[in-house]
């Protein structure tokens, strides 16, 4: 299990004031000028608070690549952007139907189905265009970025994931299939996030490859504990399959492998304070 050591009230400090940087950035780049009821529903649904665990990964990341904050910033925004579009069409009627999003009426029930979906599309176009208009940025490299985030939701990434979540029932899929099923849906986006940063910094292919798996376990623990929290649902999920304990387990068995992804590496604290903040409970 990773966890906060001696070094607590720095990292904890680092993670506030990061996420207040995050939120203020967010703010700006949906202060669009001229509002109107599109503009309204995107800053409801991105602005309504949140763990911003993607975009501080991104930052995390970043600070563990020795990659100035400057750099990553509208990276690390424009990933939080297609996250919460995600989110909001997840909640629709036609997709998971849920009234609640982080402890108040979900986008649709508050602008209407038809205004959600209009403020989805939008986000995920506004977080390519921060990308491209990034002047501090190279040319070349926002090009990576761009492709980097449309695969991310694309037709193989987070729209497949949110397809085979509605239209596969659980219980009669392995939970190898339902494991890949949550990376579609859940852990791309971890990995984007982790990849946007390592593009940013221009890390060698071997501090990538420390990072993408470091990352790849750390979503995967992620989607197992959201699952925990609701193994009493009605629904079927991986946990009711496995059961809380072996569930429980599986997560310190992630967590273990993310540590030793980057195990002895400069700067390492940062990505584990980042996993202590999360998973202070496992």
């Amino acid at each position: 299990m990773l966890a906060i050591n001696a070094l607590d009230y720095a990292a904890t400090d680092w993670i506030a004031q990061t996420r207040l940087m995050i939120d203020d950035q967010l703010d700006h780049h949906l202060s669009l000028g001229q509002t109107s009821p599109v503009s309204e529903a995107m800053r409801y649904s991105v602005l309504s608070g949140g763990k911003r665990i993607r975009p501080l990964l991104t930052m995390a990341v970043s600070k563990y690549l020795d990659c100035a904050p400057a750099h990553t910033i509208d990276v690390a925004c424009a990933i939080e952007m297609i996250h919460s579009a995600s989110l909001i069409l997840d909640d629709l009627p036609c997709m998971d139907n849920d009234n609640v999003r982080r402890n108040r009426v979900s986008t649709h029930v508050k602008f209407g189905e038809s205004l959600t979906i209009l403020a989805a599309v939008s986000l995920l176009t506004h977080s390519q265009c921060m990308i491209a208009s990034h002047k501090s940025l190279p040319g070349e490299l926002r090009l990576k970025l761009i492709r980097l985030l449309c695969d991310t939701v694309g037709a193989q990434g987070l729209s497949l994931g949110q397809y085979i979540d509605l239209n596969t029932k659980i219980e009669a899929t392995s939970p190898a299939a339902i494991s890949d099923m949550h990376h579609l849906k859940t852990g791309v986006l971890f990995v984007a996030a982790a990849k946007a940063a390592c593009l940013a910094a221009d890390a060698a292919p071997e501090k990538q490859e420390q990072v993408m798996h470091f990352t790849t376990n750390i979503g995967l623990a992620f989607q197992l504990l959201d699952d925990i929290k609701d193994a009493d649902a009605e629904e079927t999920n991986l946990v009711t399959r496995i059961g809380v304990t072996s569930a429980q387990r599986k997560v310190r068995e992630y967590l273990q492998a993310a540590n030793i992804a980057i195990e002895g590496e400069p700067n390492a604290d940062v990505l584990q304070s980042f996993v202590g903040e999360f998973f202070r409970k496992v």
